[in-house]
């Protein structure tokens, strides 16, 4: 039998998506709910900048069941790039390390403030929760809040215009890439760059893994650069990972894309994405 048709009947996993706790549009509990009744057997719900709300391992529902995977998004700054870098656990999430990401979404709340004030809007600060750390406020949250102002017509413009990572209207995140990479190492996390440009990968793949980098996200719904950042993965002798950046807000169903756990090749095996 070939790797192809073993790996087609493995598992299937997702270790990449989002809830209403940072810029996705479903609870938790509804995420993992779909994701198990979609077939799968592994789900890493990865908000950004905020450690898990439902926690990890097994989770039933009805006749459907699903192991939660601990992680968490962690937003940050590298060369004046934004760069996003998903940390894993294969089993609980260290308190401590926990804690250390409630305190960046608690930061995520003073930044959404001192960002409205600097766009000039009219608007609610942070609420309650997320002065708590219990969810993360993002560029998301305040790209619509631009488009409810009245400011631009589409999130795309606000985006492009205010509060994307190119735009100069807002401060910047304030911790470096291989500053979390340390910590998320330190706290025995595997890490894994998530969505990485080729040409950025290509730049910076290697010192990245020389401080320590497991991973990078090749495997998602867009196939235009998997084989590039795949092999690219696999010369620096790391491993890949991959997921569906899911939210909510898009056509595709939670579930719909699936990947097969065998071809995370070392992720599969740090993460017992097969146990």
């Amino acid at each position: 039998m070939s790797r192809r048709r073993r790996a087609d009947k493995g598992p299937r996993v997702d270790l990449h998506c989002h809830t209403i706790h940072s810029d996705g549009l479903y609870a938790p509990e509804d995420v993992a709910r779909m994701a198990a009744q979609a077939g799968l057997s592994a789900l890493a719900i990865t908000d950004h900048d905020l450690p898990p709300v439902l926690g990890s391992g097994v989770r039933n529902f009805g006749e459907h069941s699903i192991r939660l995977v601990a992680g968490v998004e962690l937003s940050t700054m590298h060369e004046n790039r934004e760069l996003h870098l998903l940390v894993y656990f294969p089993g609980e999430m260290p308190a401590d390390f926990a804690e250390w990401c409630r305190d960046r979404a608690r930061w995520r709340a003073s930044w959404y403030d001192e960002s409205i004030d600097l766009l000039g809007l009219d608007i609610p600060k942070a609420d309650a929760q997320a002065r708590q750390g219990l969810r993360t406020l993002t560029r998301v949250h305040l790209a619509r809040a631009v488009v409810a102002a009245g400011i631009t017509s589409t999130l795309h413009q606000a985006f492009e215009q205010y509060v994307g990572g190119s735009a100069d209207r807002i401060p910047e995140l304030n911790m470096a890439f291989l500053d979390a990479l340390s910590v998320a190492k330190d706290a025995g996390g595997w890490t894994a760059w998530a969505h990485p440009p080729p040409k950025q990968a290509e730049e910076w793949a290697a010192s990245f893994a020389a401080a320590g980098l497991d991973a990078l996200e090749s495997y998602r719904p867009n196939k235009s650069a998997r084989n590039r950042l795949s092999r690219l993965s696999h010369g620096l002798g790391m491993g890949i990972s991959g997921g569906s950046d899911w939210h909510g807000w898009e056509k595709r169903k939670m579930g719909s894309f699936r990947i097969p756990a065998q071809v995370l090749h070392k992720t599969d095996v740090a993460l017992n994405l097969h146990n």
